[in-house]
């Protein structure tokens, strides 16, 4: 009997690993390189593999929602883009080095261009929480807030208590956080914010903290709008730890940006789509809806002059727009390419056009932290090293745990944004990016990068010699699984 029950289990194990990999040939028609590794994967452990692939492997489960946001994307969003497409080449005041990333962007993307953007960037989290608290002390009617990360510490516990204090003052507050990226958070943290009038949602939540089949795509932007006027987005999340003030990630190093103008309006609208895709009952969006000048304020020209594109990217999209857009961002590159990331896993292609720019003498730095705070990814982003190295890529250590996600190209614009140069970031999260046409703001990170490389030791091939047997194994089962989550 027992012999019988394993022999038919196997037999459905066995079905339902086949009927899996003709969806991924036939219904998602994955990359070949993808349902090669998965068959293999589902192949020599059957049960423990199929498991995997429902974690891992499928795409997002997303239920359809309309609501007005989609038709302000649809149709104002589509006018927008078709005319600035038409009077881009009209525009005496764009310097002429970003229009085909613009116009990419615009065609690709439908990333409306900006115009009147003023920004504060941050390098430090104290000058980056001081502020926006301050921030949200003065709010007058609304207050709106994702986290991929709010930790039940003392910066967690004091954002919830300034939010809290403002609803109970009757500003609209309404936070999202990802159930992912604060699975260690109770959910008591968030109850002083309910009980005033808050409104608290989780991203993908998992059903008693245990799984979820949407577990594996996570909300990895940071966005915070207040009034409609003032907006935060960057790498920075809510935790003592981005403070230092944990000594196995000390000194952290992060960039974030407060800006005021055009580009707020599109951090709004970004949050409401994230707000949707996430609450059981929309009639909240009927308030929004029936008050779209209460949420989306007119610009004031008396904003500094920074051109600005969005780049939203998640797993509910059919192509990634964040991965071709960075690849185009460092094709537009004639003298140099800077990046700053704590992981490093790009895809093939990615890897092929950073060589591809050092053999053309451009001059391509990569600063990475020394400091682990994953050691599956930190394993496989060392293991990327030499192939840099043997293509003339200059390569950091930073002496810290370096978060900050950002790209410099020539000295003249950046991004800035959620996105780690992973294949996470690219193909799995949601995520978002700030393109920011602006020397000024450029040259402000080229000086942030210099001053961070008197922290840093520049690796050279002795640091690949010095790699034990054990650690080159790693990196390579590492990098081979790293393909698949």
């Amino acid at each position: 009997m027992i012999a019988w029950i394993i022999a038919l289990s196997l037999m459905v194990i066995q079905v339902l690993n086949l009927c899996t990999i003709l969806v991924m040939i036939f219904r998602r028609r994955d990359e070949p390189i993808y349902i090669i590794a998965w068959t293999m994967i589902m192949t020599f452990i059957p049960f423990i593999g199929f498991l995997l692939y429902l974690l891992f492997g499928h795409g997002p489960i997303i239920k359809e929602k309309r609501t007005f946001l989609d038709a302000i994307e649809e149709q104002y969003y589509q006018q927008a883009v078709d005319s600035q497409l038409e009077m881009m080449d009209s525009v005496s005041t764009i310097q002429s080095s970003y229009m085909s990333l613009i116009k990419f962007n615009l065609n690709y993307n439908r990333s409306i261009l900006t115009r009147h953007n003023t920004l504060e960037y941050f390098s430090d989290a104290n000058d980056k929480y001081e502020r926006l608290l301050s921030d949200i002390e003065q709010a007058q009617d609304t207050i709106n807030v994702l986290y991929f990360i709010i930790r039940g510490d003392e910066s967690g516990k004091a954002l919830i208590k300034t939010l809290a204090k403002k609803a109970r003052e009757g500003v609209k507050v309404r936070l999202v956080y990802d159930d992912g990226g604060s699975f260690m958070t109770p959910s008591s943290v968030f109850k002083p914010l309910k009980e005033a009038g808050g409104t608290v949602v989780k991203h993908y939540p998992a059903k008693f903290k245990i799984f979820t089949l949407n577990w594996n795509y996570r909300n990895h932007r940071k966005i915070v709008v207040i009034d409609g006027t003032i907006a935060y987005l960057g790498g920075m999340n809510i935790g003592d730890e981005y403070l230092s003030k944990n000594p196995k990630f000390t000194p952290w190093r992060d960039a974030h940006l407060r800006v005021t103008g055009g580009v707020v309006q599109l951090l709004q609208l970004r949050f409401f789509k994230d707000y949707a895709a996430v609450i059981e009952d929309v009639s909240d969006l009927n308030e929004v809806e029936s008050n779209i000048e209460r949420y989306f304020r007119s610009v004031s020209l008396d904003e500094d002059e920074t051109f600005m594109q969005l780049v939203c990217d998640g797993p509910d999209q059919k192509t990634d727009h964040m991965r071709a857009a960075y690849i185009k961002l460092i094709m537009t590159a004639k003298k140099s390419i800077w990046i700053q990331s704590p992981y490093f896993i790009p895809d093939s292609e990615f890897l092929h056009v950073l060589k591809i720019a050092a053999h053309s003498g451009i001059d391509v730095k990569i600063m990475i932290p020394v400091i682990p705070d994953n050691h599956f990814v930190h394993r496989t982003t060392t293991s990327y090293i030499k192939e840099l190295l043997e293509a003339g890529i200059e390569v950091y250590f930073y002496e810290g745990f370096l978060h900050s996600k950002i790209i410099i190209i020539d000295q003249e614009m950046a991004t800035v944004g959620s996105v780690n140069m992973d294949v996470r970031s690219f193909s799995i999260n949601f995520e978002l990016a700030a393109f920011i046409y602006n020397d000024t703001m450029a040259k402000q990170l080229v000086e942030q990068f210099k001053f961070d490389q008197k922290d840093c030791r520049r690796l050279d091939f002795e640091y690949e010699q010095s790699k034990s047997w054990f650690m080159k194994a790693e990196e390579s089962v590492y990098r081979l699984l790293s393909m698949l989550m």
